[in-house]
């Protein structure tokens, strides 16, 4: 038995560093193509009215929130709220862990992945890069690049997973003590 503990609390700290890792490999792989074949500002049609791939810089947080002139006082202070965040993360991977839940294990990695890969940026090069532009005709969804896009679905499908997992688990003892709370409530 305790075997099997230990197996699956490995298993949820491989699905962590698996995710973690493509994310932060697959985010820097690409930026690093947008830096070496784009112009800075260039943006190329993939499909018109709707994809671009372009190359800009973003000083703020994720989709261009708080984007502005880039200082190294900014620079500190976002990558100190990404520590916090991956802190965060990890936090909740411990948990996940002790319940042996490689799925939250894959999805912490996700968005722990995703907030490397920038915070990577910000130290390499004063911003983070962003380069997927997603818009119909004249209106953009801010540009944005895969770590963001991870840390997007990771939380996203964290948050579903855990509705779903810690939802299908409520007891018929706590269902009786909601309708005795209620029956007090309206008697007041």
């Amino acid at each position: 038995m305790k075997f099997m503990q230990i197996s699956k609390q490995r298993s949820v700290l491989l699905a962590f560093a698996s995710s973690l890792a493509g994310v932060v490999i697959l985010d820097q792989v690409t930026k690093h193509l947008v830096i070496g074949h784009l112009l800075f500002f260039q943006s190329i049609p993939l499909i018109p009215n709707w994809l671009n791939l372009v190359y800009v810089h973003n000083t703020g947080v994720a989709f261009g929130f708080f984007d502005g002139p880039g200082t190294f006082a900014k620079t500190l202070f976002f990558s100190g709220i990404t520590l916090v965040a991956v802190c965060v993360v990890i936090y909740f991977l411990y948990h996940a862990v002790q319940r042996g839940r490689y799925l939250q294990g894959f999805f912490l990695g996700m968005i722990c992945g995703g907030a490397l890969g920038n915070l990577l940026d910000r130290f390499r090069v004063g911003a983070v890069v962003d380069f997927i532009d997603v818009h119909y005709k004249q209106y953009h969804w801010p540009a944005f690049n895969v770590a963001d896009a991870a840390i997007s679905a990771g939380v996203i499908l964290l948050i579903l997973q855990m509705i779903l997992q810690d939802g299908s688990k409520i007891s018929p003892e706590f269902s009786e003590g909601d309708r005795d709370v209620s029956r007090s409530v309206s008697h007041r």
